[in-house]
C-alpha cells in the first residue's frame, strides 16, 4: 500500500517515480496459481532420461470457485423505504444498465485471487445524448492498477493510477499509457522517449476518486496460505506417475547364467525362460524398487486434509455430504466457510455502498437529493438453508413482526425486491378494476327498464 500526503499535484515526474515504485509480482504469481501454472511445471532433473511427469492438481482454483459461488452465486439484493421508491428505481436503472450482477461476481473473484478487485466508475453518453452512469470491472490481467492512499486513520483514497502497455501494429511500436484518477479530475498520460507527457486532462463530477476498491477477508487471496501445500500434493502425485513408469520400465535379473541377445529375443517372444542349473542363487526376477503405498497415500491425504481446512473449503465429493440433510445440519459442517463468507461481505459492503455513493453524487448532481445511506445491500448465501422458509416469512409479516419490504429481501429468488412490490401492487390494483361492478345510470331510460325489468 502506498501512501503520501493528500496535497499533491500530478505531474509526470510523481507518475513515473509512482509506477516505478509498484511491483505486480505478487499478483502475477497468485494468476499463474489460480490458472494452473504451478511450480512442478518448471521442474528439471539432471539426468533427462528419468520420467518427469508433471501433475497439477489445482486446489487454487477450486478453493476460489467453491468461495466465490457460496458468497456471490446468488445476487446482491437492494431495498429501501416507501420514500425513497424513485430512488430505488434510478439505481437499479443503473444496474441493468451495467449488468450488475456479472460485475459483482467478477470482482469477488478477483478479489478472491489477488485480495482485491478493482472497478471503474465514470459517465458516458447514450446514442439519444443523454448522460449515463456506467461502472466496469478492470481486469489486472491486462492492465496494472496502482492505488494510493493518504496518511489519515481513516486511509482515505487520494489517487488512482490505471496504466497498460499495448502495440501499435501500424508503427509496430509498444506504446505505454497511463490514467490517474483524482477527486477532481482524470489525467491521460502518455510515455514518449522514456518521459511521461500529458496528453489531456478531463474534470469529473463524482467529488471522490472514481475507481472503487473491493478487498477480501484480509486483503489476501483465499488460497495464499495454501500455496506450499499445493505444491507439495502435485510433487507426490508427479512422482506416483514416475515411480509407476519406472516399474513398467524394470530390469529381468537372471541369475546363474549368461543369456545373449537371440536368447533374451526368444525369451520375450515365447514368453519362456529355461534354466537348467538348480542350484541356490540361480534364478529370474525382476529388479524393481519397492514403494511403501500406504505410507504416501496416507502423506497424500493429510496434506489434502490440511489444504481444506486452512483454506476453510470443504471437500463436497466427502461422504460426509451424501445423502439428504437439512440446512441446519449443513452449515454446522460448514462453519469455517460461512465465517469467511461473513468476513468477505464485511469487506465487500462498505464498496458496494461507496459504488452507491459515487453514482449518488451523479444523480444528485443532475437535480436530485438522494441520500446514499438510505439504500440497504443484502447478501444471500448461495447454499439451500432452513433459516426462514418462504411459510416462515409470510407468518411474520401477517403477525406484524416482519415488513413486506423487509420481506421480499428475505426471499433469494426476488432479485429486485421494489420492482416485485409494483408488480404486486399493479396485480392488486386489476384486480380490483376487474371485480368492481359497473355503475348503472338510472336516468338512462334502458337501464331503467332493465332494473324494473330484473324486479
Amino acid at each position: 500500500m502506498l501512501r503520501m500526503d493528500s496535497d499533491f499535484e500530478v505531474t509526470p515526474q510523481l507518475v513515473q517515480k509512482l509506477l516505478s515504485a509498484n511491483s505486480k509480482e505478487r499478483e502475477q504469481r497468485l494468476l499463474r496459481y489460480y490458472k494452473g501454472e504451478h511450480a512442478i511445471v518448471d521442474r528439471k532433473f539432471d539426468d533427462e532420461t528419468k520420467p518427469n511427469n508433471k501433475i497439477v492438481t489445482n486446489e487454487c482454483k477450486r478453493i476460489t470457485n467453491v468461495s466465490v459461488g457460496y458468497f456471490i452465486g446468488k445476487p446482491v439484493s437492494y431495498s429501501a423505504n416507501k420514500e425513497n421508491k424513485e430512488y430505488l428505481e434510478h439505481l437499479q436503472a443503473v444496474f441493468d444498465l451495467n449488468n450488475e450482477q456479472k460485475v459483482n461476481a467478477d470482482l469477488a473473484k478477483s478479489a478472491s485471487i489477488y485480495g482485491y478487485g478493482v472497478e471503474v466508475i465514470y459517465t458516458s453518453q447514450s446514442i439519444t445524448g443523454e448522460l449515463e452512469i456506467r461502472f466496469a470491472y478492470l481486469d489486472l490481467e491486462e492492465q496494472d492498477i496502482l492505488l494510493v492512499y493518504d496518511r489519515s486513520v481513516e486511509k482515505n483514497l487520494i489517487m488512482a493510477i490505471r496504466h497498460y502497455s499495448y502495440k501499435d501494429v501500424l508503427t509496430d511500436t509498444v506504446i505505454k499509457e497511463a490514467h490517474v484518477y483524482t477527486s477532481e479530475a482524470i489525467y491521460h498520460f502518455r510515455e514518449t522517449d522514456g518521459e511521461m507527457e500529458v496528453i489531456d486532462a478531463d474534470p469529473h463530477y463524482f467529488r471522490e476518486v472514481p475507481i472503487n476498491v473491493y478487498y477480501n477477508r484480509d486483503n489476501i487471496s483465499d488460497f495464499e496460505d495454501i500455496v506450499t501445500l499445493n505444491d507439495a500434493y502435485n510433487i507426490l502425485q508427479s512422482d506416483d506417475i514416475n515411480e509407476s513408469e519406472y516399474t513398467n520400465d524394470a530390469f529381468l535379473l537372471i541369475k546363474g547364467m549368461v543369456a545373449d541377445d537371440e536368447d533374451i529375443q526368444q525369451m520375450k517372444q515365447k514368453r519362456v525362460i529355461q534354466i537348467d542349473d538348480a542350484s541356490e542363487g540361480v534364478g529370474v526376477e525382476w529388479l524393481i524398487k519397492n514403494l511403501n503405498d500406504t505410507w504416501k497415500e496416507n502423506l497424500k491425504t493429510r496434506i489434502k486434509n490440511d489444504i481444506h481446512s486452512i483454506s476453510a473449503t470443504p471437500d463436497f465429493s466427502d461422504s460426509s455430504f451424501a445423502g439428504n440433510q437439512t440446512g441446519e445440519a449443513m452449515k454446522y459442517k460448514i462453519k469455517g466457510l460461512e465465517d469467511n463468507r461473513a468476513s468477505k461481505e464485511r469487506e465487500f459492503k462498505p464498496a458496494l455502498q461507496r459504488r452507491i455513493r459515487l453514482i449518488t453524487n451523479i444523480l444528485n448532481y443532475l437535480g436530485n437529493s438522494f441520500d446514499w445511506r438510505e439504500i440497504v445491500p443484502t447478501f444471500t448465501a448461495n447454499l439451500p438453508k432452513a433459516d426462514l422458509t418462504t411459510d416462515d416469512i409470510t407468518k411474520l409479516v401477517g403477525a406484524n413482526i416482519m415488513s413486506k419490504d423487509t420481506a421480499r429481501s428475505s426471499v433469494a429468488s426476488i432479485e429486485d425486491p421494489a420492482h416485485e412490490a409494483e408488480k404486486v401492487q399493479q396485480e392488486n390494483e386489476d384486480y380490483i378494476d376487474l371485480n368492481t361492478p359497473k355503475e348503472v345510470n338510472i336516468d338512462d331510460e334502458q337501464d331503467e327498464e332493465t332494473l324494473q325489468g330484473d324486479k
